[in-house]
């Protein structure tokens, strides 16, 4: 064990991990998705922050400067509550990656279907279109994290200034928009009007879902799992512990600003889109043509050349975010290989590069084949949808072991506090909600029996199969 993990080098650095916190759950997508709830949505983003960003990042915060770890939030639940627990954490941590990564670098393929306009369009109906583009990047991806981190890394840096460049389109269109319009209240073009009952909660549904009164509760609980989703991430950095050059003093600085970051840019840019008042809540770029709606016109060529940018910078900040999705989770695998509940071969660190190269082949290989799967008789909206819920529960199952063991290790370490147990209560909560509410199909799904059976199959054979690997792996010990 010591050998593997002495092998790993030491290459981030608290600017590194600050970044890698924004470009990992800084999320411009998950605003369309979220636009239909209007104005109460500013109040849900909040309480997303308050009830599960606040007690997941002071978990991660305390953990990281106690335990740092390896493999993050296995290494604390194995510690936690034993080998069992440890790995079904791990696991699902893991092959939730197998999910929500094919579900951003197909993001990849419908922004780049945006780019030439009327040109390119038809590539976000050609399957083996989106196949090559989202595979390809994917692949690139993978292997420049096999070469190194120190060159991976810049994949999220990059990355990371394009989602903060993006906050900035969104408020800077909707300055825009005020600009245009006026904020007079006396002539009745202020923000009440802007924001008015035309837009209330959910009244923007309309351009997909038809009238507002479709969009009841059950519709509206069923876009919470992506507010929660939205906001994870900030582990990515501890699950590198061992990489990180002061793990103990740099993890929790760097979440306090980049949480602090993520959490202004959500509720800023949220409110944003509502001044810019789009009507379109296209899950994977509906924010983008919200954005160029206001900002880029085709009469103007600058204004056309800037919304050509804008597009890019989103490409820029999709492709650091499936960057950083791939290479922190498969340090995971590597940790467990290292306590051999997997394959030892898993443990292996490249002898040139240093890094864990088996699991970031595995973690490719696996979410190209599951690209292929989903994208096959299903829209491209359908199968991002389809395969993000999945991932969210998965996940989510990890986080209700993270609040659990923070207490435990706190404990443990004579380091408990009232605070913090309230912090662990809240999120066990926030997070129990947001998996029972990924089974209710969000508002722009219409085929309802495929979307379900995708994400119970998916989130099946998953848990099952790490079941069956663990017992195998435990009757050969």
């Amino acid at each position: 064990m010591a050998t593997s993990i002495a092998s790993l080098k030491r290459t981030l650095r608290l600017p590194d991990l600050i970044l890698l916190n924004i470009v990992a759950v800084y999320t411009p997508n998950t605003l369309a998705q979220n636009i239909q709830l209007g104005k109460l949505g500013i109040l849900i983003w909040a309480l997303g922050i308050l009830a599960f960003m606040w007690p997941y990042g002071t978990a991660i915060s305390q953990l990281s400067r106690l335990v740092p770890r390896e493999g993050g939030v296995y290494a604390w639940t194995q510690l936690a509550f034993g080998n069992f627990h440890g790995f079904i954490c791990g696991w699902c941590y893991w092959v939730n990656t197998f999910l929500y990564v094919p579900s951003v670098f197909l993001g990849i393929a419908a922004i780049i279907s945006l780019l030439g306009g009327a040109q390119t369009a038809w590539l976000n109906e050609q399957r083996l279109a989106i196949c090559l583009i989202s595979i390809g990047t994917l692949w690139i991806s993978a292997l420049i994290h096999v070469r190194g981190l120190q060159h991976g890394k810049w994949l999220q840096n990059i990355g990371a200034f394009g989602r903060l460049s993006m906050a900035g389109a969104i408020l800077l269109a909707a300055v825009w928009k005020l600009a245009e319009t006026g904020i007079d209240p006396g002539n009745g073009t202020g923000l009440n009007s802007i924001l008015g009952p035309s837009q209330g909660v959910g009244d923007l549904s309309a351009a997909s879902t038809g009238s507002p009164a479709e969009l009841d509760l059950w519709r509206r609980l069923a876009l919470w799992p992506f507010t929660l989703n939205a906001l994870v991430g900030l582990d990515l950095g501890a699950a590198m512990s061992d990489e990180a050059d002061a793990p103990a003093r740099d993890i929790p600085r760097s979440l306090l600003v980049g949480g602090l970051a993520v959490g202004l840019c959500y509720l800023l840019t949220y409110g944003a889109l509502l001044i810019i008042g789009y009507n379109e809540t296209n899950v994977i770029y509906g924010h983008i043509l919200a954005v160029n709606s206001v900002i880029a016109r085709p009469d103007h060529a600058l204004t056309a050349l800037l919304g050509g940018v804008i597009i890019i910078v989103e490409l820029l900040g999709l492709l650091g975010s499936g960057a950083a999705w791939l290479a922190a989770p498969a340090r995971v695998p590597f940790a467990i290989g290292i306590d051999r509940y997997l394959p030892r071969i898993f443990a292996n660190v490249h002898p040139r590069f240093g890094t864990p190269y088996v699991a970031l082949f595995v973690q490719a290989g696996v979410a190209t084949g599951l690209i292929l799967v989903n994208i096959y008789g299903a829209t491209l909206q359908e199968a991002y949808l389809a395969l993000l819920g999945g991932s969210i529960v998965l996940v989510m199952v990890t986080y209700l072991y993270l609040f659990a063991a923070w207490q435990r290790l706190l404990r443990q370490h004579n380091s408990g506090s009232l605070t913090a147990s309230l912090l662990s209560g809240i999120g066990i909560i926030a997070t129990a909600v947001g998996i029972g509410a990924c089974f209710i199909p969000p508002p722009v799904i219409a085929g309802i029996v495929g979307f379900e059976l995708k994400i119970v199959g998916s989130v099946a054979v998953m848990l099952i199969g790490g079941i069956l690997v663990f017992r195998w792996k435990v009757r050969e010990a």
